[in-house]
């Protein structure tokens, strides 16, 4: 009896994507799986799958006459998996990637063979282009081989399991099934491993093509789609942690006289931090309290907006720093961050000791110094400080 199970959610796709993509399932080496193929409202590809699966009794054809998408139709397709009390282990696939012959083979190998606790395993895989050609060379799989192998834990900060996955279904069948568009895949592994282990398989098993003119990715290339991305991807995060009981470890106070573009632009570059353990508190400055308004037309679930009319950036600190009660806290602004800054600094403010000030970059940016002592013009901006020896420092006789 076959063991494993595949869902292939299909809308508009390029026929020879396509074609390449199921066929690269059929002949994978171990052959003993049922693949579930869903049609979401896309009538036209239905011959060119016929026409691929012939008489396969493995596959199966779901047609969706209506576009649902793709989180509604891998439920749809699953739901027909999870019926088969047979099969122990689960993937999905895309319709325009090439899956090597040993995908599943090498996966189910590593879940059969784990320990109990472990739920899930995924792999490296490389980046082709509309030719089939590589993206970059052997180095930048190298590298990707290095960014995808990290703890379990981290996954709430990187989106570390990539196109390249299989899962156990009994603990797919202890969650809901995909939501949350247009990061389903990401929400759903951080509600799966909740439940289970996961362990990375460091061997490329499969194509990813970039840039493929229907995937996701394609769609989110302006600014409205790429924020609409951003807000689901942190807000996955943000009710990960609410679940998990994780407490909040910084605090960045963001003072704004005015809702400039740079403003807008400051705001945009921290919201790209990998760093995502934050609440963010827009402080505005503007007698009118008008100066926050466009800044409310970038959603995320961190922000939070407070008034204060006619203060210095200084008073506003000072009087936002009373409801301030994370471990750390940061003054934004002036100049923009590089998506790695938060995180890099919060892991060397973890390490000092107590009578630490901030953390910060020296000019050229090669590390982290640390200082213990306050300058003349506290807060510094982009500073990391430890929240309890900022107020010291602002704050003298609380």
């Amino acid at each position: 009896m076959p063991d494993v199970g595949i869902v292939m959610p299909v809308y508009k796709q390029k026929p020879s994507y396509l074609r390449a993509a199921i066929q690269s399932i059929l002949n994978q080496s171990y052959s003993n799986f049922r693949f579930v193929i869903v049609i979401d409202g896309a009538p036209e590809v239905r011959s060119i799958i016929e026409q691929e699966v012939l008489h396969d009794r493995r596959v199966s054809l779901i047609v969706n006459e209506q576009n649902q998408g793709v989180a509604k139709t891998l439920n749809c397709g699953f739901e027909q998996l999870f019926a088969d009390s047979e099969l122990q282990y689960l993937t999905w696939v895309s319709s325009d990637n090439i899956y090597y012959s040993d995908f599943i083979r090498i996966q189910r190998k590593h879940l059969r063979q784990g320990p109990a606790q472990l739920g899930m395993v995924y792999t490296c895989f490389k980046e082709i282009d509309d030719n089939d050609h590589p993206v970059y060379d052997d180095l930048h799989t190298e590298g990707m081989k290095v960014y995808q192998a990290k703890p379990k834990e981290e996954l709430l900060d990187f989106c570390l399991i990539g196109p390249s996955f299989m899962y156990k279904s009994r603990y797919a069948k202890a969650i809901e099934g995909y939501g949350m568009e247009p990061v389903e895949d990401y929400e759903y592994w951080l509600r799966l491993t909740e439940l289970c282990d996961i362990e990375y398989i460091p061997q490329v098993l499969m194509d990813y093509r970039v840039n493929s003119p229907f995937s996701v990715s394609a769609q989110l290339h302006s600014k409205q789609q790429h924020r609409r991305w951003r807000n689901a991807y942190q807000m996955a995060k943000f009710l990960a942690r609410s679940r998990r009981n994780i407490p909040l470890e910084t605090t960045v106070l963001y003072p704004v006289r005015d809702g400039s573009t740079e403003a807008m632009d400051l705001l945009e570059h921290l919201l790209e931090q990998y760093y995502s353990n934050f609440r963010l508190v827009v402080l505005d400055l503007s007698p009118a309290g008008l100066a926050a308004q466009p800044l409310t037309d970038i959603p995320d679930p961190k922000i939070h907006y407070e008034s204060a009319p006619g203060m210095s950036e200084r008073e506003a600190v000072i009087h936002a720093l009373g409801n301030v009660h994370t471990p750390f806290a940061m003054v934004y602004g002036k100049e923009t961050m590089s998506m790695f800054d938060l995180e890099r600094l919060s892991i060397q403010l973890r390490k000092t000791a107590d009578s630490c000030i901030s953390a910060y970059f020296p000019p050229s940016r090669e590390w982290i110094n640390c200082r213990n002592e306050p300058v003349s013009h506290e807060p510094v901006f982009n500073q990391l400080y430890k929240t309890h020896r900022l107020k010291k420092v602002l704050i003298p006789n609380p």
